[in-house]
């Protein structure tokens, strides 16, 4: 954490240098000026957090074993638990108004605590006793338990330059069109650097640099490695940046595109995402995301994207599919798969990814088409004001590897939220989500398909509580 203070005891000496900014040069420092612009920091500031409770059980179907214990081909052998966790996460933020209407603060501290934890650690909910996501293998952990405690999401100046300009400096999250997303537990992951935005009525651009990261199960931020969790460190890439525009035509289409690359790394990324309405209610936006790496791919990956959704009265509807071209058959030796990030591995950094199916399995390898399909109904017509519930199914088939079955995976999923409308608890939710995932090829998990896995059941209960303090 001694980065995080460092960085946070300079970004409070600057506010502290801005704030006194409207003093006069022959004025008493702690005269009317300071006051006017402590109270304009303070008076459009909010304080406002969440109290949340995830339980999971998650059993995972297994291969049978050779005579050394590795798995091989063949039928699937029973469920096990493959997570089984109840975790406790609350946060805190902080968000300042802007003294003379140009610098702010913000600030967002978070705790995670599991109350069991039968199986995995790699649950996501609570953070991993590891340093970083690279070269578990090479003493990046010291145990494979979860480790409870405290982290920042975010700590971070803010600035407005008039109506058209704006920047953050600090640990913070990307606001600016750019290709660069971050992790999500229930708290975000954190970059360490900063971002321009620039607004001329339809025309937004952006521009992010960084030089570390975190995913949100990780208490300090790391550098940026091409390694991946199991196979080593690998080497520092340098720095990330990137540039991104969007653009709002007068019909309402908008059109979105981004492009990032590594200061000392090849690996770039690049997408353009149009989005519209018809004048009936649909709406859709084909999509197209990018990866250039030479250490990964034999050639550039992509995957292309439909995302259409609808609502009328109480339905709401969602229909999408994909194409994914990833071949890394000559670097490594498996049918690759493609994921938006500026890192390969997962946690090490994230993209301006859109597409979230939440059926388990991501549907990215090279040569897969996927679909998904999702209805959702709410019942306050009918007395159930706060509840809704539905159904999705997502379906993948297409890759294929020598001496293995074609890769045929699909799942379908039950979900339900209820909006509690009063008492102690008003404007808590309360959900549940239970997914069977299927997959038909006879390979062993991440083997051949290296991001495909074994049958599952997946169930989910979420307690969130929001809460403002001022």
């Amino acid at each position: 954490m001694d980065k995080f203070f460092k960085v946070s005891a300079l970004t409070a000496a600057m506010m502290g240098a801005v704030v006194t900014a409207p003093v006069m040069a022959n004025e008493d420092p702690m005269g009317p000026g300071y006051a006017a612009g402590v109270t304009e920091f303070f008076s459009e500031s909010t304080i406002s957090g969440n109290f949340n409770l995830f339980m999971r059980a998650r059993d995972r179907a297994g291969k049978p074993l050779d005579g050394e214990g590795n798995p091989i081909a063949g039928p699937d052998t029973k469920k096990t638990a493959n997570l089984d966790h109840g975790s406790i996460f609350a946060n805190l933020g902080f968000h300042s108004g802007y003294v003379a209407d140009t610098v702010g603060f913000d600030a967002v501290i978070y705790s995670t605590f599991d109350m069991w934890n039968n199986a995995s650690f790699e649950h996501e909910m609570n953070f991993f006793d590891c340093k970083t996501p690279y070269g578990a293998g090479q003493g990046s952990c010291d145990s494979y338990e979860t480790d409870n405690g405290v982290s920042f999401a975010t700590a971070a100046a803010k600035f407005k330059f008039g109506e058209n300009f704006n920047a953050k400096l600090g640990y913070f999250q990307p606001s600016v069109p750019s290709t660069l997303g971050v992790n999500w537990s229930f708290a975000p992951g954190t970059y360490r650097g900063g971002e321009i935005g620039a607004n001329f009525d339809a025309l937004s651009l952006g521009f992010v640099y960084a030089d570390q990261y975190k995913a949100p199960w990780f208490k300090e931020t790391y550098e940026f490695n091409e390694g991946t969790f199991w196979g080593g460190k690998g080497k520092d890439v340098g720095d990330v940046y990137s540039f991104g525009a969007r653009y709002a035509f007068e019909n309402g289409i908008s059109l979105d595109a981004g492009y990032g690359g590594l200061t000392d790394g090849d690996r770039k990324n690049f997408h353009v995402k149009v989005k519209g309405t018809t004048d009936g209610g649909l709406y859709w936006s084909p999509q197209l995301y990018v990866v250039d790496d030479k250490n990964q791919y034999d050639s550039t990956a992509f995957q292309a994207a439909l995302l259409t959704s609808f609502s009328q009265g109480q339905y709401s509807y969602r229909a999408e599919a994909t194409y994914t071209s990833a071949d890394s058959d000559k670097k490594r030796g498996s049918v690759g798969n493609m994921a938006y990030r500026l890192t390969e591995q997962y946690g090490g950094s994230n993209g301006a990814y859109e597409i979230w199916w939440n059926n388990r399995s991501d549907f990215n390898h090279d040569g897969e088409y996927a679909f998904f399909l999702s209805a959702t109904r709410d019942f306050s017509d009918i007395g159930g004001q706060g509840f809704s519930a539905g159904l999705s199914g997502a379906y993948g088939a297409g890759a294929k590897a020598a001496g293995y079955d074609e890769l045929v995976e699909y799942a379908y999923s039950f979900f339900a939220n209820y909006a509690i409308q009063g008492g102690a608890l008003k404007d808590a939710n309360i959900s549940f989500y239970y997914t069977n995932f299927y997959n038909d090829s006879d390979a062993p998990d991440w083997n051949v398909y290296s991001n495909a896995f074994n049958d599952e059941t997946d169930f989910k209960l979420i307690l969130t509580m929001p809460f403002s303090v001022k």
